[in-house]
Parts: structure tokens; sequence; C-alpha cells
């Protein structure tokens, strides 16, 4: 069995991925781009919220909050995260979501996303 190489990127090239258009693409539902919202996607989102100190238990409260309220009212939060930045990306991330109206099931995928996001966090503590 042999891996293709190809599509493997390090952390330092997934730091500059486009997160709120890859979450846009995603949750469009296509195949394809739902795959690269829970890789590359949830990555580098787990990176760029390590580099601003969330840790896993934040971001797994608001994927409860995403399924239990859904992504118009996380929106609406006025600190879905901790600190300014933390505000920011998740503000961005969940207006992302949000450009497709997919009902419950597009609350449950991006509710899911969060919850990889905060998987990859709390792995990479562990791995330190």
């Amino acid at each position: 069995m042999t891996s293709d190489t190809s599509t493997i990127r390090p952390d330092s090239d997934l730091r500059d991925l486009n997160v709120n258009a890859v979450i846009a693409a995603g949750m469009a539902a296509d195949e394809s781009a739902r795959r690269t919202l829970f890789t590359a996607g949830a990555i580098a989102a787990s990176l760029r919220l390590e580099e601003l100190g969330i840790g896993p238990y934040p971001v797994r409260f608001l994927a409860r909050y995403v399924r239990a309220a859904g992504r118009a009212e996380a929106l609406a939060l006025p600190e879905p995260l901790v600190g300014a930045e933390a505000v920011v990306l998740a503000h961005q991330w969940l207006t992302a979501a949000s450009t497709v109206d997919a009902g419950l099931s597009g609350d449950r995928a991006f509710a899911q996303w969060l919850d990889m996001v905060a998987a990859l966090i709390a792995i990479r503590r562990r791995a330190r």
C-alpha cells in the first residue's frame, strides 16, 4: 500500500490556509470540499487557536452550543471563545459556516468540525 504524499501538507503551509473559504466551501456539502474542511481546514484552525492559547475545552463547549442552539445563535454570542483575537476568529468561522443554509444538518456538521478542531488541539498538547 502506497500513500500519495502530494496531498500531505506540512503545518507551516497550513498556517496560511484561508479557513473561512474552506468552511464556506465545505458547508456547501461537496464531498471533496467537505473532506478538505475536516482535514486541512481543521488542522489550520487548530494551529491558529493554539497560537492564541485556546485549549480544546472552550472549542468543545462552542461545538455543544452550536449543536444545541445553532450557528445563528452561536454567531450572536458576544464572546464565543475567550480573547479578542479568538472572538474574531470564531465569528469569522461562524459567519462562513452560515453562508449555506443547511438547517440542522449544517449545524451538526459545523459542530462536528469544531469537535475535530478541539480533538486536534488536545492531541497536539498530549504529544508535547
